[in-house]
């Protein structure tokens, strides 16, 4: 079996998880599908969706291919696993902005957790966003939800700045990939520049950003 076989289709994106509901496997077997998944965004993040092989995650996280397909029918079921860990730790990190991000310092502290979470599953962002291009199945099943995610991070925002977006999903489109990308180029360039100054750049933008006119009522003027 390879990772271009002829069942791995678009109807097989969402087996694996509904197969094997996490209250049916053993603690030996959650252990497994941890390594794999870690092992996974570790590939995902050196290689990109497209260079990596399920011989390559398997080899990561120490697991045979038997093993692999035991849990994962194939590289897309491991992918959307992936971005279901990543989209339930995404609304937590939006969640704790609710309540603070009222001064630039709080907000600051809200970007640097939200780095964190990057550091654990940015390697999706990218793997997603390469997959989607070359595979329509693939963006049609996970950009609904994508855009839910930045729809609750621009309305959120803007609440903390006293206001409501006219379009949320597209604010919390902006807001996300200013910091997907400025956490990609901080690590990538992370023998220059200093994480902290790119944390605080990053906030000041998205502080100046819900607090002027909307670009609508710019228009008007």
């Amino acid at each position: 079996m390879t990772d271009s076989d002829p069942d791995d289709q678009p109807d097989s994106i969402v087996k694996s998880m509904a197969q094997r509901p996490d209250g049916v496997r053993g603690p030996r077997a959650e252990r497994t599908v941890a390594r794999i998944l870690d092992a996974t965004r570790e590939v995902f993040l050196t290689r990109g969706y497209s260079g990596t092989t399920i011989d390559e995650i398997a080899r990561v996280a120490e697991v045979s291919r038997a093993s692999f397909y035991t849990y994962f029918p194939s590289k897309r079921d491991v992918l959307v696993a992936v971005g279901a860990q990543s989209a339930t730790e995404s609304l937590a990190v939006i969640a704790r902005l609710v309540g603070t991000g009222a001064t630039r310092a709080s907000l600051t502290e809200w970007v640097a957790d939200y780095f964190d979470f990057l550091d654990i599953h940015g390697s999706f962002s990218l793997a997603w966003s390469q997959a989607a291009l070359e595979d329509d199945a693939i963006r049609s099943a996970g950009m609904k939800g994508h855009l839910g995610i930045c729809r609750k991070l621009g309305t959120t925002l803007a609440a903390t700045a006293g206001k409501r977006s006219e379009d949320p999903a597209v604010l919390g489109l902006v807001a996300s990939s200013l910091l997907e990308r400025s956490w990609n180029y901080s690590e990538l360039y992370a023998d220059t520049v200093e994480r902290s100054v790119v944390v605080a750049q990053a906030a000041l933008a998205l502080w100046g950003a819900v607090r002027q006119p909307s670009p609508s009522a710019e228009g008007h003027r």
